[in-house]
């Protein structure tokens, strides 16, 4: 009788999920315009620029002018941690330059610290 129950309930929630994407009720929900900060960001796909060897900094700008904030930097040097923006080197991202993004869509952007930053500061002790 369990099972039953069970199968009922994702029965129903997948219903319920079905009917919400074809009546559009998250259409309701605020969406901000580009420019004014109050009313939202473009939904247009766009093209994802080539990051490679720009200071991480760098890179996250470039990416918020185009209205991307789901960005994830990911040390590849055997670091454990980004600090500061400014002392690394992105050498890879996903999705790669040339792809087409949505403004919601994921990056990572894979980094190295600069050769400078590594001799002059060890706060993560691997100097």
């Amino acid at each position: 009788m369990c099972a039953i129950h069970r199968r009922l309930s994702s029965l129903v929630i997948g219903l319920l999920g079905i009917v919400t994407l074809v009546l559009g009720v998250g259409a309701c929900l605020p969406i901000r315009a580009a420019g004014d900060g109050t009313t939202g960001m473009s939904v247009d796909p766009m093209i994802m620029p080539s990051l490679r060897g720009l200071v991480l900094s760098d890179g996250e700008d470039a990416l918020r002018a185009l209205g991307i904030e789901n960005v994830s930097a990911v040390p590849v040097d055997g670091h454990m941690f980004v600090f500061n923006d400014n002392n690394w080197i992105v050498v890879r991202q996903t999705p790669d330059p040339g792809a087409v993004v949505a403004p919601d869509e994921e990056v990572t952007l894979d980094v190295e610290k600069t050769e400078a930053a590594e001799s002059r500061f060890c706060f993560d002790g691997d100097c």
